[in-house]
């Protein structure tokens, strides 16, 4: 690029900071015209703002500036600005935004296809229409063939339990799986009274299979009803025929007796060196035990400490056979004042030997 021979010629017209305080024009001696003034009147692509050609001048007439100046302000007029205007800067500022672009471009399709479902929905007809074909749907998929329950099958101990757990549940066959609520099927079998816990399950071969655990019998309940089997937890577990049906099971009988059924599992378990004399325990007034015994011999025991008294009853009956004698009772109600009573053959006996102790003759 040639070096410039003399200085150039300055327009304020074209300066904004010497609009306001214009400088003199200094004129020059006449210069050639170059051919770079030709490449300064050309945009040049870059992001800078490109030079004006006005600015310059190789003339030092001041004719040829003026010339220059009128030029470019043709070709500014014509040129489009590249900077945004007003309007299209905010618009931009507003998509910059995250809450207006998620907005426009996720709130406004599902805001516009809500609304269209919505109005294609206000349809009766249709909703009738979509309401069938969903439940034809679901009742061709329960009915289908791999889903039917044909038979029950019931594990249990008993045959009188199992035959209590078909008829509670008094199912109608073939039905489907899908119209099975087992969790309640099981509440409503361990509702039984036989029945501890219950397991169902739905075999692949169409088979409902119900699995029972019964209660164990502990003892045998008289009440004014009749027999009942109770658990050891006083829960009636079936009715009874006879006391012989089941002799190997104690007895208790009174109002009340399964609620105090721990304690007489205590009074059974002390008792054992009775167990071939004991018949059973009675609840009195529901609140306190007699234990009966063979002989018609009754232990009276105390409502509090039933069990120690019991024992200190049978350890005098180790030491001296207090209840191998002719005693009817031995009442222990108040521990503090134990009382024996006799039978009447005993009585009359140990009258005739007082009066003959003492002179007196029988009358």
């Amino acid at each position: 690029m040639p070096a410039m021979s003399g200085p150039y010629r300055f327009d304020p017209s074209h300066d904004r900071a010497s609009r306001h305080h214009p400088r003199p024009v200094r004129p020059h001696a006449f210069v050639p015209p170059s051919p770079l003034a030709d490449i300064a009147r050309e945009p040049i692509e870059d992001s800078h703002p490109a030079i004006p050609s006005a600015l310059y001048s190789w003339s030092d007439e001041p004719g040829a500036a003026h010339g220059a100046a009128r030029s470019e302000q043709t070709s500014r007029k014509t040129r489009r600005d590249p900077s945004p205007s007003r309007l299209a800067y905010r618009l931009n500022r507003l998509w910059l935004t995250p809450v207006i672009r998620r907005g426009v471009t996720v709130g406004a399709p599902v805001l516009i296809l809500s609304l269209s479902i919505g109005l294609w929905l206000g349809d009766e007809s249709r909703r009738d229409q979509i309401a069938t074909f969903f439940n034809d749907l679901r009742t061709g998929i329960e009915n289908r063939p791999e889903f039917q329950v044909n038979t029950l099958s019931v594990d249990a101990r008993s045959d009188a339990v199992a035959q209590a757990v078909i008829q509670r549940l008094s199912l109608s066959f073939p039905v489907s799986s899908f119209h099975l609520d087992l969790p309640a099927l099981r509440r409503s079998i361990e509702a039984l009274n036989a029945v501890e816990t219950a397991a169902l399950r739905i075999g692949s071969d169409g088979v409902l299979q119900v699995s029972v655990t019964e209660r164990e019998p502990a003892m045998v309940w008289r009440h004014r009803g009749g027999l009942d089997l109770v658990d050891s937890e006083g829960r009636s577990i079936a009715r009874l025929a006879a006391r012989d049906v089941r002799a190997d099971l104690p007895l208790v009988a009174g109002e009340g007796a399964p609620e105090a059924m721990a304690e007489a599992r205590q009074l059974f378990d002390a008792a054992h060196p009775l167990r071939d004399r004991l018949r059973g325990l009675v609840r009195v007034s529901e609140r306190r035990w007699d234990v009966v015994l063979d002989r018609d011999q009754r232990i009276l025991l105390p409502a509090q400490g039933a069990v120690a008294a019991l024992e200190r009853v049978l350890a005098l009956d180790s030491v001296q056979d207090l209840l191998a004698r002719d005693v009817r009772a031995v009442d222990l109600r108040d521990p503090s004042r134990p009382t024996i009573r006799l039978s009447q053959t005993a009585m009359s006996e140990l009258h005739r030997i007082r009066n003959q102790a003492s002179g007196v003759s029988d009358r």
